[in-house]
C-alpha cells in the first residue's frame, strides 16, 4: 500500500515540473479582427461617415473595409487615411453635389468660347452618336468626369499594387456586367476603383478595367459581408444604409414595376448578408431618400446616433486610450505616398485613336516645366475634356527608367462618336396670338483632321426654317486661330415698321456664302472677320401690299468680337457677356448700308441668395437705307415686357435692364435649389431714323419672372408692363432671359 507521504511527493513533483516548464508570465491574449461591410444607397451613405466617427470616439479599431457603391466611396477614402473630419468637410463643404449629377451643369470657367456659346442653343440633355452600322447612345445619362476627378482629389491619386497596402486593408465591388458575377477592386487606382463601384446602371456609364465591363456592386453584392470574412475578420460589422423597399400599387407604372424589379433583387442580396453578419447597424434613415446629397450633416448624424443605440454591444471590441493611440499611429506609418505637387519632366497623351496627339498637347498648353498642383493637374484635363470627343480623361504621375517624373494622361474617346447629334429649341407666348416655337437638331463631326477641325449642319425649324454648314478649321494646335466657312439657307418672316408699330410682314428666302478669320483669347474671347455673300428674295405676306416684292444680291464685310466669363449658362453670379458686330453691305442694285449691333450682360454677386443684372442692347443702321425688312425688334419677355413679341420696331433701337435674381434657400427642400425669381426694370425704345434718337422718348417698365433651369431648358413664367403697352404675361421654355 502506497503511503500518504509517497503520493504528496510525486505530486509535488509533476507540480514543479509544470512550473519549470510553463512561462513566469503568459502573452496577453491577442484582439479580435474586426471588418467593416458598408452598402450602398447613394446619399444614405453619408451617414457611414457618422458610424466611423462613433467607432473612433469608442476608440474600435478597424482592420479591414469593403463597400459597395457609397460605401465603398466613403470605406475607400477612410482606409486610404483620410480623416472622417476630412471627408465631412469633403461631403457638406467641397463637394458641388448638384454639379455632379447634373451633366448639364459644366463648370463654364474650363469651357471653351466656341462652346459657351453651343451651350446657350441646347435644352435637351442628350447627345446621340452615328456610327456606320446604327444610332447609339452614351450608357449613362451623368457624364461621370466630375465624380472621377473628386475622386482622384479626394484619394491623392493613390496607385498602388493592392489594397491591402493601404492604412486599413480595403476592397471595392463591383458587378461585372459581360459575366453576372461579383467583381473584387483590390489594386491599382483607387479613384477608379470606386468610380467602378458607384457605376449606377442609366445614371453613370460603365467602367473597363482589365477587360472586365464593371457597374455598381450593389446589383449582386450591396453588403459585402463575405467579403469582409474572407479578407480575415473575425467580427464583422454591417452597416447597412440600403433604400427600403416601396409599395406598388396595382396603377402603378411599368416604369414603378421595372424600379422594383430591381430593388427587390438588391434588397434580396443584402437580407441575405445581413444573416451572415455578427453585428449589425441599421442607422434610422428611412426618410431620406437617395438623392438627398444636401442633407449631409442630418445623415451623419444619424450614423452617429445608429452606434450610440448599439454602444452596450459594441463595448467589449473597444480598445484602452493607449491602446488606440498605438493603433492609429501604425495606420500613420502604413499611408501610402502621395504628391501634392510636382514639376513634370515630360507629359504624354495616351489612349486616343480619332484625336491627334499634338492636337490634345496643344490643350495642355505646355505644362513641362511648371509647378503643378492637383487643381491646376484637373483644368488641364478639363481643357481635353472641353473637346467634346471624350467620356473619361484621367491622369497618372509616371516615372521613366531614368528617374524622370512626368505627367500621363489617358484618354478614352467616345465610343458612340465622332459623329454626333444635339438636339435644341424654344417655345415662347404672350397668351395672345403671338406664339413662338422652334426647334434645332445639330449634327457634329468632330476631330476631322489632325488639327481638331469640326464639321457642323444644323436645321431650324418653327415659323420659318434654317439650314446651315460650316467648317470650322484650327490653324494651330492650341486652337487661337482659325478660319470657318460656311452656308445658309432658309426662309423667314419679317416685319415692317412705321413709327415703332408693325405696318406689314415679309416672307424672306435667303441664301448665303461666307468665311470668317479668327482668333481666340484664351477661353473667354473671339475676334473674327468675314466675307458674305448674300441673296434674297422677299414678299409681301401680310399687310400693305403696296409695298415691293424684292431681289436682292449684295456682299458684305463682318467684323465682330465676343466675350464671355459667365459663371453659368442661366443664373450667373458674376461675369460679363459681351457681344458685338459691324456689317457693311455693298449692294448690286440698290444702296449701300452699314449695321451695328451691341449686347452687353453683367452679373454681380451681392450675397449667396442675390445677384444684381444689368443688361445693355443697342442697334442701328445709322443714316444708311437697309431693306425694308431689316428691322430691330422689340417686345415679348426679353424686350419692352408690355408689348408683344417683335410689336414694336425700327431702324434703331435701345433696351436698358437693370434688377436682379433671388434664390430663396427654403426652396431646396422641396428640390427647386434651381429656381429663382427674377425682378428686371426696363426702358428702351425705337427710331425710324437716327436722327429721332432721344432719352426723352425712353419708355419705362418692369417686368417680374420665375425661372426654373429645367432637364428641358428653362421654363419662365412672368409678366410685365411698360408705358405705353399694357400688362402682358409670358410663359418661354428654352429661351434665356
Amino acid at each position: 500500500m502506497t503511503s500518504p507521504k509517497y503520493l504528496i511527493t510525486v505530486f509535488l513533483i509533476f507540480l514543479l515540473g509544470a512550473l519549470c516548464s510553463a512561462p513566469l508570465w503568459a502573452d496577453p491574449p491577442k484582439r479580435p479582427k474586426i471588418g467593416l461591410a458598408l452598402s450602398g444607397g447613394g446619399a444614405r451613405g453619408f451617414a457611414h461617415i457618422g458610424v466611423l466617427q462613433a467607432l473612433e470616439k469608442m476608440h474600435i479599431p478597424i482592420d479591414y473595409i469593403a463597400g459597395t457603391s457609397m460605401g465603398s466611396v466613403v470605406g475607400g477614402l477612410y482606409a486610404s487615411g483620410l480623416s472622417t473630419q476630412a471627408l465631412q468637410t469633403a461631403v457638406q463643404e467641397e463637394i458641388n453635389w448638384e454639379q455632379v449629377f447634373e451633366s448639364t451643369k459644366s463648370d463654364r470657367d474650363r469651357l471653351s468660347y466656341r462652346d459657351k456659346q453651343n451651350q446657350r442653343r441646347f435644352f435637351l440633355d442628350l447627345e446621340v452618336g452615328l456610327t456606320q452600322e446604327n444610332i447609339t447612345a452614351p450608357a449613362g445619362l451623368i457624364n461621370g468626369q466630375s465624380m472621377f476627378l473628386i475622386l482622384k482629389r479626394l484619394t491623392r491619386n493613390i496607385h498602388v499594387k493592392n489594397f491591402s497596402e493601404l492604412p486599413i486593408a480595403f476592397k471595392a465591388v463591383a458587378t461585372d456586367l459581360n459575366t453576372a458575377q461579383p467583381y473584387l477592386l483590390e489594386k491599382g487606382d483607387l479613384a477608379l476603383a470606386l468610380r467602378s463601384s458607384m457605376a449606377v446602371p442609366f445614371a453613370f456609364s460603365p467602367v473597363e478595367i482589365d477587360g472586365h465591363l464593371l457597374a455598381d456592386g450593389g446589383i449582386l453584392n450591396n453588403l459585402p459581408v463575405d467579403v469582409v470574412k474572407a479578407m480575415g475578420a473575425d467580427v464583422v460589422i454591417a452597416i447597412n444604409i440600403s433604400t427600403p423597399l416601396g409599395q406598388l400599387k396595382a396603377n402603378s407604372s411599368f416604369l414603378a414595376v421595372a424600379q422594383q424589379a430591381i430593388d427587390t433583387a438588391l434588397i434580396q442580396n443584402t437580407l441575405n448578408a445581413l444573416n451572415k453578419a455578427d453585428i449589425v447597424i441599421t442607422p434610422e434613415i428611412e426618410n431620406y431618400r437617395p438623392d438627398d446629397f444636401s442633407k449631409a450633416a442630418e445623415l451623419i448624424a444619424k450614423g452617429i446616433e445608429a452606434i450610440e443605440n448599439k454602444k452596450v454591444l459594441l463595448k467589449g471590441l473597444a480598445l484602452s486610450a493607449g491602446e488606440y493611440a498605438n493603433y492609429q499611429a501604425g495606420l500613420h506609418l502604413h499611408a501610402p505616398t502621395t504628391h501634392e505637387a510636382i514639376t513634370p519632366s515630360f507629359v504624354e497623351v495616351t489612349g486616343q485613336q480619332r484625336a491627334s496627339t499634338e492636337g490634345l498637347l496643344g490643350k495642355l498648353d505646355n505644362l513641362v516645366g511648371k509647378r503643378l498642383n492637383t487643381e491646376e493637374i484637373e483644368q488641364a484635363t478639363q481643357r481635353i475634356m472641353s473637346l467634346n470627343d471624350f467620356e473619361q480623361v484621367d491622369y497618372q504621375i509616371a516615372h521613366k527608367p531614368t528617374g524622370e517624373a512626368g505627367l500621363t494622361f489617358k484618354v478614352r474617346e467616345k465610343p458612340w462618336g465622332p459623329d454626333y447629334l444635339r438636339f435644341g429649341g424654344s417655345a415662347s407666348t404672350s397668351f395672345d396670338n403671338k406664339t413662338e416655337v422652334s426647334a434645332l437638331l445639330r449634327h457634329e463631326r468632330l476631330n476631322v483632321n489632325a488639327l481638331g477641325a469640326e464639321w457642323v449642319n444644323e436645321l431650324t425649324f418653327g415659323s420659318g426654317y434654317s439650314l446651315r454648314s460650316e467648317f470650322f478649321q484650327p490653324l494651330d494646335y492650341q486652337r487661337r486661330f482659325y478660319i470657318m466657312p460656311y452656308a445658309v439657307l432658309g426662309r423667314s418672316f419679317r416685319q415692317v415698321f412705321e413709327q415703332q408699330r408693325g405696318i406689314a410682314e415679309y416672307s424672306v428666302q435667303n441664301a448665303s456664302f461666307g468665311v470668317d478669320v479668327g482668333m481666340h483669347f484664351s477661353n473667354v474671347g473671339n475676334l473674327y472677320a468675314g466675307l458674305r455673300r448674300n441673296y434674297q428674295q422677299a414678299r409681301v405676306q401680310i399687310g400693305d401690299n403696296s409695298l415691293p416684292n424684292t431681289h436682292t444680291k449684295d456682299s458684305a464685310f463682318v467684323l465682330g468680337y465676343g466675350y464671355d466669363d459667365l459663371d453659368d449658362r442661366l443664373f450667373a453670379r458674376r461675369g460679363l457677356r459681351l457681344t458685338t458686330q459691324a456689317e457693311f453691305h455693298q449692294q448690286d442694285a440698290a444702296e449701300n448700308y452699314q449695321k451695328f449691333e451691341l449686347h452687353a450682360r453683367h452679373h454681380k454677386s451681392l450675397s449667396p441668395e442675390v445677384t444684381l443684372l444689368s443688361e445693355f442692347n443697342f442697334g442701328s443702321y445709322f443714316n444708311s437705307q437697309p431693306p425694308l425688312y431689316e428691322n430691330f425688334t422689340l417686345g415679348g419677355i426679353n424686350g419692352l415686357a408690355g408689348y408683344a413679341l417683335g410689336d414694336m420696331g425700327g431702324k434703331q433701337a435701345l433696351l436698358i435692364r437693370m434688377g436682379g435674381l433671388v434664390s430663396a434657400p427654403s426652396l431646396l427642400k422641396f428640390g427647386l435649389g434651381n429656381l429663382r425669381l427674377l425682378a428686371l426694370a426696363h426702358a428702351g425704345n425705337a427710331w425710324d431714323y437716327s436722327r429721332e434718337i432721344s432719352l426723352k422718348d425712353l419708355r419705362y417698365g418692369g417686368m417680374g419672372a420665375i425661372v426654373w433651369d429645367t432637364k428641358f431648358g428653362s421654363l419662365l413664367l412672368g409678366t410685365g408692363y411698360t408705358r405705353g403697352g399694357q400688362l402682358h404675361y409670358a410663359l418661354s421654355l428654352g429661351s434665356f432671359f
